[in-house]
């Protein structure tokens, strides 16, 4: 190992150290306060119909995912598109800062027999979609819903980074920038768009439905105000499975509502538990139906960014990087 492979490692070692201590502060700051009884009462008290449907809403929006990235990768479908998905995100769970992206970028390429210079525009597209349907929901939120003046002032913070973000895309990939104008071919592509409501839809919905579940006195734009607080709060990648930050903005969207902390701590382990574990599940059926072996999944995740910047390529696989012979 070289000068320059070690002090790559030390930075990401002191990364996921970081990632880690960051988690562990909001994980503290969550759960304090929890009564562990009143969570094992709260656990025995679940409605699981509500429960069974939050599931549904979930799968449902990443199927909803999986559909607009068919509609973004030519020559796809659905099921493949769907599969890496799910592999990126059975990844992102078990390892911190989320290099499932990576791996989901890899296994399209590796499906459609393309480089990444295909594909990553794709998911670029992806990242701008979501931010546009966030920032419509954020100031819907904003409109309709009590909100103190601090949290206000970070949404119109998101709101206004995001949108220039997109406008700066689809000024730029108007003006020959090849890698932009193909995130902006898939930015004007309307029924992707469409897609794209339909997937944070269907988080609210499973969000909603856990806390129909759970018995809380939450309506269903609160459940809504709730999910995209935690969507804000889990923006950064940190630990694996957002362990800590996704507890954390959960208790602070149910603050909003008068929640009082121990059931709110209550309720964000219930959440994160209830929508963490069938993602593994079909996670890793996603990772067998793939072919990923653990060798393979050990050479993905820890270049996971070399692989995504300079087109590593992987033993019997073609160089990651090349022009697309798809089009």
């Amino acid at each position: 190992m070289d000068r320059n492979q070690v002090k790559r490692f030390a930075v990401r070692v002191l990364v996921a150290l970081a990632a880690f201590l960051v988690a562990l502060l909001a994980l503290r700051f969550a759960l304090r306060g929890l009564d562990w009884p009143a969570l094992q009462k709260q656990i025995y008290s679940l409605d699981w119909r509500w429960l069974a449907l939050a599931v549904f809403f979930d799968v449902a929006s990443y199927a909803f995912q999986g559909l607009r990235w068919r509609l973004l990768l030519r020559g796809a479908n659905i099921w493949q598109t769907t599969r890496a998905i799910y592999a990126g995100l059975f990844v992102n769970e078990l390892v911190p800062l989320r290099p499932g992206e990576g791996v989901r970028a890899w296994l399209a390429a590796r499906d459609l027999k393309v480089g990444l210079l295909t594909i990553v525009p794709t998911m670029v597209s992806e990242r701008l979609m979501d931010g546009f349907w966030l920032v419509l929901a954020l100031i819907a939120a904003i409109a309709v819903a009590p909100l103190p003046a601090n949290l206000i002032h970070a949404i119109w913070v998101v709101a206004v980074v995001v949108s220039l973000g997109l406008l700066a895309t689809l000024y730029l990939g108007g003006r020959g920038f090849e890698f932009l104008m193909k995130v902006r071919s898939g930015l004007c592509q309307p029924m992707a768009l469409l897609v794209s409501g339909a997937f944070l839809l269907a988080q609210g919905l499973a969000f909603w439905s856990v806390i129909r579940s759970s018995h809380l006195s939450l309506g269903l734009l609160a459940a809504f105000v709730v999910m995209i607080v935690v969507r804000i709060g889990t923006m950064i990648p940190g630990a694996p499975a957002n362990l800590g930050t996704h507890q954390f903005a959960t208790v602070v969207g149910l603050s909003l509502y008068g929640v009082p902390q121990a059931q709110a701590a209550a309720f964000s382990l219930v959440i994160f538990t209830a929508l963490t574990v069938p993602l593994l599940l079909l996670g890793l059926c996603a990772c067998l139906s793939a072919g990923l072996s653990w060798s393979r999944f050990r050479q993905l995740v820890s270049p996971a960014a070399d692989l995504v910047a300079i087109g590593r390529t992987l033993p019997g696989q073609p160089p990651l990087l090349s022009v697309s012979v798809k089009e």
